[in-house]
């Protein structure tokens, strides 16, 4: 029985089979011996038809099974060869074996488990084997789901960009905003990216005539390359994005108050407090607020403008929130802080984008949701040198891709 489970493990069948199992006391480890039956037919790897052995590989060759009783397993097998009419001298390979790898299938399987859930330096240590190993086997099966992915169905993507390394090396996300998943990670952030991924997405089932919407931020990269490879698709400022350029305009007048005020280190000590979107204030905080608010008057009349933004957003319909938009730009144009009526031209010029929302209510909170993800890809990713083990980590975790690797259980 114990051959029999050994055998169904690396998915052998006649004519393969079990020659011999060794326990070793000094590696303390198992060393599994595989053979061929003599004489038996062996379909050619290449066309198929039935042939027969016709020697063997020059050496024994080992593969990196799963443990058994937690004693590292060692498979050995000379593959053989077979003499095809058609195709010649062919080397046939194991059934538990991928090309060019040294580990067997499903100890690959139980690999892209643990690599899912842990850092790739605590994965290899409770394997027991080396890191380059294991990304390589994470490339492989994460690149082969990747390319087979069916994008037929995609229509509305997020746009969004994230670090890789200290130094300003940034990759961009692409994501289906319908199903919330990793579609593409570019390395970069500019209109190449994007010019990248509409490739990708016609040579897997999909059109960029098809994109009906599509989120970002404000980069003068990724919109008007939106314009130029997804066409039909309408162009929407993610409205997260708007709110930091307010934001940003707050913390400004916040610092420019600051200096003139007596009471340095109270503005400063309390500039979180005004960060807070009204709707989240606890009823201690908005006390606390009203009472900062009256104490710096112009850092509060920039918090009143931000939740004016929240306002906005709450619209229910175009022309409401049409109006919405006129209102604030007016009172932003008017507060007589100059912080805010930058910010107030710059949300004139993308106004057709940011209310674009209103039409298609997709934002990068699809993005946001999925960041906690990327970090955790960011830590697990922590020790590779290239961008395509981090990108490989990215697909792994928010990619909810359909891996073809063997599950050992």
């Amino acid at each position: 029985m114990m051959t029999k489970m050994m055998a169904g493990s690396l998915g052998l069948e006649e004519p393969w089979y079990i020659g011999g199992v060794e326990f070793d006391e000094k590696e303390l480890a198992l060393h599994i011996y595989v053979g061929i039956r003599k004489g038996a037919e062996i379909a050619c790897p290449v066309c198929g038809a039935q042939t027969k052995r016709n020697g063997y590989e020059p050496r024994e060759r080992v593969w990196r099974h799963g443990d058994v009783m937690f004693y590292p397993c060692l498979v050995h097998c000379r593959r053989p060869k077979v003499l095809c009419l058609n195709c010649g001298s062919v080397q046939v390979n194991a059934p538990f074996e991928r090309k060019n790898s040294r580990f067997t299938l499903l100890f690959e399987g139980y690999a892209m488990l643990i690599l899912a859930d842990m850092p790739i330096a605590k994965a290899a240590a409770l394997l027991r084997c080396d890191e380059k190993s294991l990304v390589k086997i994470m490339r492989y099966w994460v690149n082969k789901a990747v390319d087979g992915m069916d994008l037929r169905d995609v229509a509305m993507l997020a746009i969004d960009e994230t670090s890789f390394k200290r130094g300003h090396k940034y990759v961009t996300l692409i994501i289906d905003a319908a199903k919330r998943r990793v579609l593409d990670v570019e390395e970069g952030r500019d209109a190449e990216t994007l010019k990248l991924f509409a490739e990708k997405l016609s040579a897997r089932g999909g059109s960029p005539e098809k994109i009906t919407a599509v989120t970002s931020d404000m980069s003068k990269s990724f919109l008007p390359a939106i314009a130029k490879y997804f066409p039909k698709a309408e162009n929407i400022i993610d409205k997260f994005h708007v709110k930091k350029v307010l934001i940003d305009a707050l913390d400004e007048v916040r610092k420019a108050e600051q200096k003139s005020v007596a009471d340095k280190k109270g503005l400063f000590r309390g500039r979180r407090l005004f960060m807070i979107p009204k709707a989240k204030l606890t009823a201690e905080q908005s006390a606390a607020l009203t009472e900062m608010s009256k104490r710096y008057p112009k850092t509060g009349r920039a918090y009143r403008i931000v939740a004016g933004l929240d306002d906005f957003y709450a619209s229910r319909a175009m022309d409401e929130a049409e109006k919405g938009f006129a209102s604030l730009y007016s009172w932003m144009r008017r507060c007589r802080l100059k912080p805010m009526k930058e910010a107030a031209e710059t949300l004139m010029r993308h106004k057709d984008k940011i209310l674009a929302y209103f039409k298609n209510r997709i934002t990068n909170a699809i993005c946001e949701g999925i960041s906690s993800m990327i970090q955790a890809a960011k830590r697990k990713a922590r020790g590779f040198r290239n961008f395509e083990g981090y990108a490989s980590m990215i697909y792994l975790i928010a990619g909810k891709l359909q891996l073809a690797v063997p599950r050992p259980f």
